[in-house]
């Protein structure tokens, strides 16, 4: 069944988000299936394997911890390439991966060209460095010590990346695995105090005085109240 369409404003004062936005890719995930998978996949190796099958409770128990991560990552892993989407009030354009990037790398060009979508681990990695630019970019990319210089941008980067369920697929990409083995579970088990230090006080404290010195008190970036829906209104009309 179709999902109802989008519903949008008609008043000039109200502007509407690029409805393509609002697409997304495979983001169908279900607790259930996941919880079935870590206890079932264990009770049929079990099952099958005689090396185990003479055991009893506490062989499966030692069969869900021995299985339970290897399953769950299989399961998201093949979920965020085929799970369907959730949200299908909102058609994708069905571009090309070409009229979004230029891949200047010649081996990533090979394997992502035409309705080939990207992975997006691999095109952020890529994008930083310098194998893939956004098109209509003209942007001169300079070392880390060279000071900051005016440059051009001719084409819009947050356009493309509104349209990014287009042409690139948030898929579970090796270099993600390797970050949640080897940072995110470890940051988690073995927590310090000394890392809510170093990772909060620096963002919290020295960003809160900074933002402060020109928003003031209350820490509003914009607010105001819309006087009338037939036109639009700048900041200071608000």
């Amino acid at each position: 069944m179709a999902s109802p369409p989008v519903t949008t404003t008609d008043t000039p004062a109200i502007k509407n988000a690029p409805v393509v936005g609002l697409a997304e890719g495979n983001g169908s995930f279900s607790n259930v299936h996941l919880a079935a998978l870590v206890l079932g996949v264990p009770w049929l190796v079990k099952r099958m394997l005689p090396i185990v099958n003479r055991g009893g409770f506490k062989t499966y128990l030692f069969l869900v911890l021995l299985l339970g991560v290897p399953v769950t990552f299989a399961c998201r892993t093949l979920m965020s390439m085929y799970g369907p989407r959730k949200n299908t009030k909102v058609a994708l354009p069905g571009k090309d991966i070409e009229q979004y990037i230029t891949i200047k790398d010649v081996e990533l060009r090979d394997k992502f060209h035409g309705k080939e979508k990207i992975p997006m681990q691999v095109f952020h990695d890529a994008y930083f460095d310098g194998k893939i630019e956004f098109n209509g970019e003209h942007v001169e990319r300079r070392p880390a010590n060279a000071p900051l210089t005016p440059s051009s941008v001719a084409g819009d980067v947050l356009d493309i990346l509104e349209q990014r369920h287009d042409w690139a697929k948030m898929v579970f990409a090796p270099e993600l695995f390797k970050f949640v083995l080897c940072s995110i579970i470890p940051d988690v088990v073995f927590h310090k105090r000394s890392q809510d230090e170093e990772q909060i006080y620096g963002n919290y404290d020295r960003g809160g005085d900074f933002y402060e010195w020109f928003l003031g008190p209350r820490m509003i970036y914009t607010s105001g109240i819309i006087s009338t829906l037939g036109e639009e209104e700048s900041l200071e009309q608000l």
